[in-house]
């Protein structure tokens, strides 16, 4: 009888180890679709370069600096279970962005629908890690709010034109590549 429950306290140790970290299994999260596990499957980041729908650089005069919190979310004292909130708000954020009516309007449905599948199920996938709750007035999460804030407010004042769209969806895939780090780095604190 020993040997059954020597077992079964070993089964539940070693199920504890991811479970009691973060509550998830975080390469099952796609690294933000930056990376898929699949071939024929396209990463959030590849989708975003096929929407491009004209030259960024026929768009210089609407660039606008949107003030990413880049030095506060790859400061060394964000938590896992921060990282983890600050990933979801930042996909759910991207996903909120882009399923607009505008959103739709502006870019290639196919791309978008794509697009939003793939998000949604990060989105999935990340819930399934945020198990800890953090507090929703922490500062890092307050400034990716903000940030897409600006976003928002941006493409509201130069009326959702292309080239609005196009810098915002430049600034997305400079913000996906921000979250690749702290993906990785939360990766590494496992």
């Amino acid at each position: 009888m020993a040997l059954p429950l020597t077992f079964l306290l070993a089964l539940v140790v070693l199920s504890c180890k991811n479970t009691c970290s973060l509550g998830c299994d975080l390469p099952q999260i796609h690294n933000l679709g930056l990376e898929t596990s699949e071939e024929n499957e396209e990463g959030s980041l590849t989708l975003l370069e096929k929407m491009r729908r004209i030259p960024t650089f026929s768009c210089l005069n609407y660039r606008k600096d949107f003030a990413f919190p880049q030095k506060l979310l790859e400061g060394e004292q964000v938590q896992k279970a921060q990282a983890v909130a600050v990933l979801h708000q930042m996909t759910q954020q991207v996903f909120n962005l882009f399923s607009t009516q505008e959103a739709f309007a502006a870019w290639d449905k196919t791309f978008l629908d794509t697009f939003l599948t793939g998000l949604y199920q990060q989105l999935d996938d990340l819930r399934a890690c945020g198990t800890q709750q953090v507090g929703e007035e922490e500062a890092p999460l307050r400034a990716v709010r903000k940030y897409f804030h600006r976003i928002t407010v941006y493409l509201k004042e130069k009326k959702y034109l292309p080239c609005a769209w196009e810098v915002v969806r430049a600034e997305i895939m400079k913000s996906f590549f921000s979250s690749a780090n702290l993906y990785g780095r939360l990766r590494s604190m496992e």
